[in-house]
This record gives C-alpha cells, structure tokens and sequence, in this order.
C-alpha cells in the first residue's frame, strides 16, 4: 500500500488550477449537500488537495504535515457522528416531533437560497483575487485561499449545527493555511497550527456528541 508522500508524488500532474477547481467543487459539495458523510469526505479531499498545492510551494514534508492532519481530523469527526447516533439506517431509539424538526434544520436556507449564496461567494472570490492580488503567491492559489475562507463564513452563517459548523471553520483555517504556509514555512509553526486543528477537531467532536438533538443521518 502506498504511503502518503508517494500517493502525493503521483498527483503531481495536477496543477494549481485544476486543484483550486477541486477546491471549488469540495467547497460547494459541502453548502449543498445534507448528507454528514459526503460532507466529511468533501473535507478531506480539502485537506489532500492544499496538500497537493503546498507540495509545489514550500518541502514536501510541510505539505505531507496538512494532509496527515486532515486524514486524522475526518475519521474523528466521523466516530463523533456515529457516537451521536447517525446511521447509515433510521435511528432506532424513540425522537420527539420537536427534536426531530430541529435535527431537519442543518440548513435552514433552501438548496436554491444556498446555490445563490454560493455563487455569490465565488464571484467576490475572484473580484478580491484580482482587485487584491497576494504577493508571492501564484494567482490561482490566491484565488483558491479566498474562496476557501468565504465559502467557510458562508457554512457558518448557514447552520448551528456543530458538526457542519465546524467542517465551515475547519474549511476557513485550510484557507488561511495556504497563505500563511507559503510566508512562514518553519517546522515548528507547521506542528502548532496541526495541534490548534486536532483540539479544534476534538471540540467539534465533542459538541457533536453532547447535543442532544437526536438528529437521524436521514434527515441531514
């Protein structure tokens, strides 16, 4: 089985736009889909594709750091949905009408209202791009970290729910990442800012678990 660092070296011949596509697409997977699992997924292709982008920009093994934080953050957060009572099948045990219709409100917003929104952010991506472009970073990466942090503001303000309002702030830091990365590349700042996001992780997991709202996989 292929390590990390070799499935990173054979994703090589993605460039920085087609990444930041995916970035686009992971991030807007996570504003319109309800379903928890394609939510964490789409989380993690985050944390494999800013790995994929670092790579060309600061060691190998700063870039090899974000994706071994991001594949051990999802497979948490996932554990805390299933403690939580999310299931691949209906919840057995007994919900109230009132816990459930809370539970349906993971987005309050409709699909449309979020499409909308969405569309929104990304065109003020590409403005702020372009009006304000970053130094010393390429263009597309610039564009790829704006639109990381503003579709995070967006899931934010979309939900209370904490495990899709934590996959927002978690989407907000990977934004800031890329930046910040690409400035101050010391070892030592890389293991902070992976600490900072594995307790920030184990607090999602943890209020996850505690709210008790009963909410059944179905309804997400």
């Amino acid at each position: 089985m292929p390590s990390l660092y070799e499935v990173l070296d054979q994703l090589q011949f993605i460039t920085h736009e087609l990444a930041v596509l995916g970035l686009f697409l992971t991030g807007g997977l996570i504003v319109l889909m309800r379903d928890w699992r394609a939510s964490l997924l789409a989380l993690l292709a985050q944390y494999v594709l800013a790995g994929l982008i670092l790579s060309r920009l600061v060691l190998p093994e700063i870039a090899l750091i974000k994706v071994l934080v991001g594949a051990l953050i999802c497979p948490m957060l996932y554990l805390a949905a299933r403690q939580a009572g999310w299931r691949t099948d209906r919840v057995t045990r007994h919900i109230s009408n009132d816990n459930r219709e809370r539970g349906q409100d993971v987005f309050p917003a409709g699909r449309a209202f979020r499409l909308l929104a969405m569309t929104l952010m990304a065109l003020l991506a590409v403005t702020l791009s372009r009006t304000y472009p970053l130094p010393h970073i390429p263009p597309a990466v610039g564009l790829g970290s704006y639109w990381l942090i503003l579709i995070g503001l967006l899931i934010l303000m979309l939900t209370e729910e904490p495990l899709k309002a934590g996959q927002g702030l978690l989407t907000i830091i990977i934004g800031f990442e890329l930046l910040y990365t690409t400035i101050e590349r010391s070892l030592a700042m890389v293991w902070l800012w992976g600490a900072i996001n594995l307790l920030l992780a184990l607090a999602i997991a943890y209020l996850a678990v505690v709210r008790d709202d009963g909410s059944p996989e179905s309804d997400l």
